[in-house]
């Protein structure tokens, strides 16, 4: 198994270092354009966008690690989604039977090696696992703040983890522009309700409430999105109407005072 091993990881290794150096120091090949519209487009956009750099320096680096065997496992765990990407224009978009195979092969190796490397990615694999720096005690973790509605969180858990989600939607309020922008924040209303939730079962209240800012949130993305549309004005203060009710909540949980003792949603 071993040797086996050792040669997938010599051939993908070298394989995507190759890519890499050749697309920043040799252009021994051109870069890939594509042969149908779909994929033409794509390749277009992620080549304008620099993303295709991006990609490129993952499999340079990661070639590197994966050719030398440092941190192996972290390394083809980066590449594996540049791996689907790639598989995806090659098979679904571009139709190329070479490149199609190519892109195949580089999948099979990545995913092969790492089932080979899976006693390294057993912690990350049992459920509520948490990440470095992270406990499954004391509120210390993303799931017992931001994913789990049941249970308390503490007012001096709270305001942290407000800051947290905060400093996230100012980045894709700020630094992310359109629908792309829009379809981010949305995502953020789950976590959102969460900690709220969490944050009234710790005063011993109810968390049925935090529903009325969550669908006028829903609602307002809905319009930015053009899923719907409910008139001028209307359309207009969805957004501001969902932001006050919200900020209304979070300075709630900011001086709201918790209790000590256990109460109907648990034990602090």
């Amino acid at each position: 198994m071993k040797p086996l091993v050792l040669v997938g990881r010599l051939i993908l290794g070298a394989w995507m270092l190759a890519n890499g150096a050749n697309h920043f120091f040799f252009s021994l090949w051109a870069t890939p354009t594509g042969h149908e519209p779909l994929a033409i487009q794509l390749m277009a956009a992620l080549v304008h966008s620099r993303l295709y750099d991006v990609a490129m320096t993952i499999q340079l680096v990661a070639g590197a690690l994966i050719l030398t065997g440092f941190l192996v496992p972290v390394a083809l765990c980066v590449l594996m989604p540049i791996s689907t990407c790639a598989l995806y224009w090659s098979l679904i978009l571009d139709h190329q039977p070479l490149g199609a195979g190519a892109a195949l092969v580089a999948f099979a190796l990545n995913a092969l090696l790492m089932f080979a490397y899976l006693d390294y990615y057993r912690g990350v694999l049992q459920p509520h696992a948490v990440a470095l720096t992270e406990s499954p005690e004391g509120g210390r973790s993303f799931d017992f703040l931001f994913a789990n509605p049941n249970g308390r969180t503490s007012r001096g858990q709270f305001a942290p983890a407000l800051i947290t989600l905060l400093a996230v939607l100012a980045f894709y309020a700020f630094r992310v522009t359109g629908l792309t922008a829009h379809w981010c924040m949305l995502m953020l209303v789950f976590p959102a309700v969460v900690l709220h939730a969490r944050r009234l079962h710790d005063m011993g209240q109810s968390a049925w409430p935090v529903l009325v800012p969550a669908i006028l949130a829903l609602a307002a993305f809905a319009v930015w999105l053009r899923l719907v549309r409910f008139g001028g004005q209307l359309d207009a203060a969805l957004p501001v109407a969902a932001l006050a009710i919200f900020a209304s909540f979070a300075v709630w949980g900011c001086i709201g005072r918790g209790q000590a003792e256990a109460n109907r949603f648990g034990a602090i």
